[in-house]
């Protein structure tokens, strides 16, 4: 993957968010799941200010970022739907037992990268400009535009979340991101592919673990190559 302007790329990546109602807080509850739009602005905003109220917390602890992304992200992430669509037609292969480790050292694992590609964050820098709201009533599947802006002057990274639903009367879920034309899950698919022909399925599960149980440091210098390889 090229290398595009650090850390907005890396922050894009956080902002792939997976939408499914997973934990039944207050907080989850006041998401709108029925307006991909909506519900798109709703999760990136509350995430940011989070952040921004307890930033000494941070500094003081950056592992308390795993716990907040696993309160404020990961109950909008369909990381079972994720974790089949990665392994792609591998997901058939594994047996109930595989399966269920996959899905539990990727979830983890992404708790563990949403928290690292968060210690690039900037409240004083960094924002999200979403594209006007489109027609989504009669689809099942819509694409919610929006720019990564970082205060500079830097060009815009482009994004675009994936939406869908299941049935008219399932919430919206997210289940791909387009950065500047780089598809988050495509990608993940080919890293998973290629481990798979190299390390066979436990290896590549230990993969997993050994990235989920990585130290958060808020001096990292990331780049998206941490991330897949």
């Amino acid at each position: 993957m090229k290398r595009m302007h650090q850390p907005l790329m890396l922050l894009a990546m956080a902002l792939c968010l997976l939408i499914a109602p997973a934990m039944q807080t207050v907080q989850a509850e006041e998401i709108d799941t029925s307006n991909p739009f909506k519900l798109l602005e709703q999760v990136s905003e509350r995430m940011t200010k989070r952040i921004a109220e307890e930033r000494e917390t941070i500094e003081a602890n950056p592992n308390y970022l795993r716990e907040i992304m696993a309160q404020e992200l990961l109950p909008y992430s369909d990381y079972q739907f994720a974790a089949r669509a990665v392994m792609a037609r591998n997901w058939g292969r594994l047996n109930e037992q595989q399966q269920n480790d996959f899905v539990a050292a990727f979830r983890d694992y992404l708790v563990t990268t949403y928290a690292r590609v968060f210690t690039q964050y900037d409240e004083n820098k960094h924002r999200i400009v979403f594209a006007p709201a489109g027609n989504f009533e009669n689809e099942r599947r819509v694409t919610v535009r929006a720019q990564l802006i970082e205060e500079g002057g830097r060009p815009p990274i482009r994004i675009e979340f994936q939406m869908q639903r299941r049935n008219p009367q399932a919430p919206w879920m997210a289940f791909d991101l387009v950065a500047e034309g780089v598809s988050m899950l495509n990608a993940q698919r080919s890293e998973m592919e290629a481990s798979l022909r190299q390390n066979g399925i436990e290896g590549t599960i230990q993969l997993l673990r050994d990235r989920a149980a990585v130290e958060i440091d808020l001096n990292e210098d990331l780049d998206v190559s941490d991330f897949t390889s």
